[in-house]
């Protein structure tokens, strides 16, 4: 009897052990905010195990039309999951939050010595500058909005996407560009909190792709005060659900 259930609890430790993770695809802005999220709901459920994969919505959106086997994709616009729903390669979708986007110049100051953070900053820039794709990134396309309103000579740097940009103005490759607020809680320099009526906005949705268990119970957890709690931190608005 000892025997049998040594034996019941090995099996049931190691179906644990090699659970199936839930292959999450999510755009590079939310990546580290969806770690903190994987995290805490593995604090409540030890059996849930995660694989992330982050690119830009655009590229996650091809691979995923073309049968990447995620199980869901977090992406930074609302179009792309609207349309997995269409095409019938997602079960549902919802809103998980809304993205702020701030045009970031770390190394400027005005004339009297002292960092900017209103639309002055926007106003006055006449230096070469970066923000992602607009083609594969909606951080990029909010970008674009402005940056034809401003229509300047500029020169423009296209990044991958906002990760991207934020690497080459923290590596000096570029003096400004516009990131995600959720890059960074604290932006050091010169900054410009983008108002969201200046641009279509960043609304953010997430796809539930396919019938895994833990994939659902990981969906549904988005709307609880946790995980809500854990976006708002990190830099995003909450959607009116």
């Amino acid at each position: 009897m000892v025997a049998r259930l040594a034996c019941i609890v090995a099996v049931f430790v190691s179906s644990i052990a090699l659970a199936k993770p839930v292959t999450i695809a999510v755009a590079a802005n939310f990546k580290q905010t969806l770690e903190l999220l994987a995290e805490d709901f593995k604090s409540q459920h030890t059996e849930f195990n995660y694989r992330i994969s982050s690119a830009s919505t655009g590229i996650l959106y091809n691979q995923i039309s073309h049968g990447a086997p995620f199980d869901l994709f977090f992406s930074a616009d609302d179009i792309r999951p609207k349309q997995l729903v269409e095409e019938g390669k997602a079960r549902q979708q919802m809103a998980y939050a809304y993205g702020q986007l701030v045009f970031w110049a770390p190394s400027f100051l005005n004339k009297n010595g002292d960092k900017v953070t209103d639309s002055s900053l926007w106003d006055n820039w006449e230096q070469m500058y970066a923000y992602a794709n607009p083609t594969l990134a909606p951080y990029g396309l909010a970008a674009e909005q402005l940056a034809k309103q401003k229509n300047n000579d500029a020169k423009i740097v296209l990044a991958n996407n906002v990760s991207q940009v934020f690497q080459f103005i923290s590596t000096g490759n570029v003096a400004a560009g516009f990131v995600a607020r959720s890059i960074q809680t604290d932006f050091n320099g010169s900054y410009w909190l983008v108002p969201q009526d200046l641009h279509k906005g960043v609304a953010q949705h997430v796809a539930l792709l396919s019938d895994e268990s833990q994939a659902i119970e990981f969906y549904n957890y988005l709307l609880s005060e946790n995980a809500q709690t854990i976006i708002t931190e990190n830099g995003y608005l909450l959607p009116k659900i």
